[in-house]
């Protein structure tokens, strides 16, 4: 079903599809929107938030990209669509990249995308690119598969293909790996990483015509062992010293995948000798509120905005990266098995030092301690002068919100 209006209409007009319209979808909506764009949104639900912002929708699935260009080709002429981006993963990402290459948009090569999606492709990427990463093995099949041979505990294990974090573990110990494998369904591959003690860190960055821009980085903490959830990212990271180096690194991963415009995430482990292991890369501006809230709060730079203009042609501002003297915070409410019973809503604007709030889950939802990213509960984004001062208003404020939870007998 496409909801749109008649062809001739369009004529002249600038357009940019944004491969789904979901809440977090939004801010990309609105860039493009004061860029001068129309903005085509593409997706299965009709009642997306990001719709009503939306110029023009298209109703399917982002993984339908042959069926999502017949219908752009049915309704707009050649040439009108100026820029394809979206800021979800997966499906999202290779969608965008074949609609890209359809409408000679510079972005990454549609070829190259499941090199991205897959994480044994990505590693050996990795290792032709002379991209320092983890070592690592694959396990074919979950249910036929014991201890790999030459990997001391602990170490990570994972899906070949997932994202949120979902079923990222570290093992310790025989009997937790047979447990893992266990709960595994039949078929699934799994990657075996070496695990690699130290910090690790968030690098955003931008790909303009095969260069590299460093955008921000940020420190990660995540929730305790076994599990990877993200529970607070802290910009500038402490690691700031090494944004050379970690530069070097982003366009490494350019050049590996033949990247020509893109938005880049790197997930970086630095090691107590300072070196840099690339965890994952991926083509798009990430999650965890870092490119729509904390990057232009921090320093002032429009990455969304600025992306968006890198790939439609437009006069592309590059990042002036900096640590600055303001520190920001984002954090994640966690919660425990149980009902999600109450909460007191607050606004951001009424508080001293916090930036952001928003509420995840509905009042009455059944609720859990965070497994994966799509557990936590909420979050709270605060500044301060120190890192520190910024930590303890984002306390405050997860204080006068009070959520409550009643525990699962």
């Amino acid at each position: 079903m496409v909801l749109i209006g008649k062809k001739h209409s369009q004529e002249g007009l600038r357009f940019l599809v944004s491969v789904g319209a979901g809440i977090n979808q939004i801010p990309l909506i609105l860039e493009a929107r004061k860029l001068g764009f129309h903005v085509i949104g593409v997706d299965a639900n009709t009642n997306a938030a990001g719709i009503v912002h939306c110029d023009l929708k298209i109703q399917e699935s982002a993984e339908n990209y042959p069926e999502i260009y017949v219908k752009l080709r049915e309704f707009i002429i050649d040439g009108d669509i100026s820029g394809v981006l979206s800021k979800s993963y997966g499906p999202s990402i290779k969608t965008a990249c074949y609609l890209a290459e359809q409408f000679n948009i510079p972005l990454v090569p549609f070829r190259r995308v499941d090199d991205f999606l897959r994480k044994e492709q990505m590693k050996e990427a990795f290792a032709r690119g002379g991209i320092s990463s983890p070592r690592f093995k694959v396990l074919g099949d979950a249910k036929k598969s014991s201890i790999p041979a030459g990997f001391p505990f602990p170490f990570i294990v994972k899906p070949a293909v997932g994202h949120a974090k979902k079923g990222v573990r570290l093992i310790s110990g025989e009997k937790e790996m047979k447990s893992y494998l266990a709960e595994c369904a039949a078929g699934t591959q799994l990657l075996v990483e070496e695990y690699v003690e130290g910090d690790e860190i968030i690098a955003a960055g931008v790909v303009h015509r095969g260069k590299y821009h460093p955008v921000d980085i940020s420190d990660k903490i995540m929730s305790p062992h076994p599990r990877f959830v993200d529970l607070a990212h802290i910009s500038p990271s402490k690691h700031y010293r090494s944004l050379d180096r970690i530069a070097a690194m982003g366009q490494k991963v350019a050049d590996a995948f033949e990247i020509r415009t893109s938005p880049l995430i790197m997930e970086i482990r630095i090691d107590e000798n300072g070196g840099l292991h690339l965890i994952e890369a991926v083509p798009e501006f990430g999650g965890e509120f870092i490119p729509d809230v904390l990057i232009p709060k921090r320093t002032g730079y429009n990455f969304i905005g600025e992306t968006i203009k890198a790939v439609t042609g437009m006069d592309f501002r590059p990042p002036e990266p900096r640590a600055g003297n303001k520190s920001m915070v984002v954090k994640y409410l966690a919660g425990r098995k149980g009902t999600f019973l109450s909460f007191n809503p607050v606004k951001a604007e009424d508080i001293k030092g916090a930036v952001f709030v928003r509420i995840f889950k509905d009042v009455g939802a059944a609720v859990s301690a965070p497994e994966t990213n799509h557990d936590r509960l909420g979050v709270v984004i605060a500044e301060g002068k120190t890192r520190e001062e910024a930590v303890d208003n984002a306390d405050l404020v997860i204080e006068r919100i009070g959520i409550k939870i009643r525990p699962e007998p």
